[in-house]
């Protein structure tokens, strides 16, 4: 009788939700208006229970803040965020799409192409989009394939 042998899959090589990660979000408004801040809320939330809920994701923090899109320099919070992925304490960041991460495209692609080199990986939820799976620009300026 032939012998079988499983091979199992590496940890690289598993999908995100059943890797150790440390996860951290990523929730922006651009806008001081009372919807804006419940919805601020309301994506804190969300994320903190989509965390929590997996067990094999560990809370990297929610980074949330009330900023135009404009300018990364004046986005505190996002800023702080970049640093801890530097620090490599954040593998896996969240974030309700794309917008989010900016307005300015360039900013935006610079941001995409630092996290990529530093191997995080980025969750576009309303786009279902996984930053690794696609290159930055192509993100930002969809077209045929």
């Amino acid at each position: 009788m032939r012998k079988v042998t499983e091979i199992l899959p590496t940890q690289g090589h598993r999908p995100m939700e059943l890797r150790h990660l440390r996860v951290a979000a990523y929730c922006r408004v651009s806008t001081e208006l009372e919807e804006q801040t419940s919805s601020i809320e309301l994506q804190e939330r969300h994320y903190s229970q989509l965390i929590s809920a997996n067990p094999n994701w560990e809370s990297a923090g929610i980074f949330a803040e009330r900023a135009t899109g404009l300018n990364t320099k004046e986005r505190p919070e996002f800023r702080r965020m970049i640093a801890q992925c530097r620090k490599k304490r954040i593998d896996l960041i969240l974030t309700k799409s794309i917008s989010r991460f900016g307005r300015n495209t360039l900013d935006m692609l610079r941001s995409l192409r630092d996290l990529r080199g530093l191997g995080v990986e980025v969750y576009f939820e309303q786009e279902d989009t996984w930053l690794n799976e696609h290159p930055a620009d192509r993100l930002l300026c969809p077209g045929p394939g």
